[in-house]
């Protein structure tokens, strides 16, 4: 895994726990990520997609005695992914059980200790979540989970064959741009005019759903306009 992709967010403030016989073929069948990677690694990132192959959730994977704690988004995000998990159980030996912390699932975000993450992860253009990402519309392309959640050589999980088709085609044509503004960020959702759609943001700092053509324009200097400098060059 590439250490400048694995951050975990302070936000995942939901833990499932899923155990029993079948907790293996189970979650491999399902999950964007080969669990026999954590034979040799503490932990794993991966998604959970529509059959469709868009983003729903994404989550970090430990073993623990008798299966899996998947670390994920808190209270209702939690027991969302617990119960989307249920519908694939079947009659599978396992046991799905969520748990998460009283609140609203979200820390304080004026909390100097979270800017500082939420401004390093914006910069390495990392999501964080429903926060950035459209559930059961967004690609993991688009929200550059492509690499760092995904095993192309597992075999079969649920909404592959988009993930395979975009990675093997090359068929990402927008991305998560980390960018510093000039002034103050526009709020998440606004159409920045030429550029691409705002999503999460911390201080001056935010990510862009831009077109990688338009990425490649500023980065060339060939847009004199932007409100933005892109971080990470």
């Amino acid at each position: 895994m590439n250490p400048e992709q694995f951050m975990i967010s302070p936000n995942l403030t939901g833990l499932i726990f899923v155990k029993g016989a079948d907790a293996f073929s189970f979650l491999q069948n399902i999950i964007t990520n080969d669990l026999k990677r954590l034979e040799t690694e503490d932990i794993l990132h991966a998604c959970l997609l529509t059959p469709q192959g868009k983003y729903l959730h994404d989550f970090f994977v430990r073993k623990v005695v008798g299966g899996y704690a998947l670390a994920c988004e808190g209270d209702e995000r939690c027991e969302d992914l617990a119960n989307r998990l249920r519908v694939y159980k079947l009659r599978a030996d396992v046991t799905i059980t969520p748990q998460f912390l009283q609140g609203d699932g979200w820390l304080n975000p004026d909390d100097q200790e979270y800017k500082i993450w939420d401004m390093n992860r914006i910069q390495k253009s990392i999501p964080d979540g429903s926060r950035d990402a459209e559930i059961g519309v967004s690609t993991l392309a688009e929200l550059n989970l492509d690499k760092s959640a995904v095993s192309y050589t597992k075999g079969c999980y649920v909404g592959q064959e988009l993930v395979a088709r975009m990675h093997n085609r090359n068929l990402g044509k927008k991305h998560l741009v980390g960018v510093e503004f000039f002034e103050t960020p526009p709020p998440y959702g606004t159409e920045i005019e030429g550029f691409g759609v705002m999503r999460s943001s911390c201080d001056h700092r935010g990510l862009i759903l831009m077109p990688r053509d338009i990425e490649e324009q500023v980065k060339q200097g060939k847009i004199e306009n932007a409100p933005f400098r892109l971080l990470g060059l």
